[in-house]
């Protein structure tokens, strides 16, 4: 086990909720072969027991009045726009109008590519295709006979019979 998978599945581990042996074994044996490991399951043991003995903690009386008042000035704040963005604002719907104004007079030059001479198209090829190409050992002898309708005929190889 390598310890990317170990800190991947420890959760699941120390929570028990892996059950196979095989998988407990594994983790065994990678807490007693990685120091690193071993300390970090120590800290997390060590932490989930402070939690666990740490009492109910139980808010002060006026908590509740103090939490509504908090939360009323935090609204009230996130609605106030302060000056200065408006300002930004402002400054940038005035930059962007003068620039569309500029842009709108202003007509770029388009470049002009050269015109290329007319080239002949070439005539259409009939039957093209990839040409078949035979060589023949010249010692080699055509058997006479019919030819057939493509024009081939039989030849005997030269190492046949000589």
């Amino acid at each position: 086990m390598t310890c990317a998978e170990f800190l991947e599945r420890y959760t699941e581990f120390r929570d028990g909720l892996i059950t196979a042996p095989r998988e407990l074994r594994r983790f065994g044996r990678h807490l007693t072969h990685c120091a690193g490991c071993r300390r970090y399951d120590g800290a997390v043991r060590r932490g989930v027991l402070a939690l666990q003995a740490a009492g109910t903690i139980e808010p002060s009386r006026d908590f509740r009045r103090r939490l509504d008042a908090r939360l009323e000035r935090e609204r009230r704040a996130a609605g106030e726009v302060p000056a200065s963005a408006g300002v930004a604002v402002a400054l940038v719907i005035a930059a962007a109008l003068a620039m569309l104004a500029l842009e709108g007079v202003r007509r770029p030059e388009v470049a002009r590519s050269p015109v290329l001479p007319p080239v002949p198209f070439p005539n259409p090829v009939v039957q093209t295709g990839v040409p078949f190409v035979s060589f023949q050992d010249p010692r080699a002898s055509v058997f006479p006979g019919p030819q057939a309708p493509d024009g081939s005929a039989l030849v005997e190889p030269a190492s046949a019979g000589r």
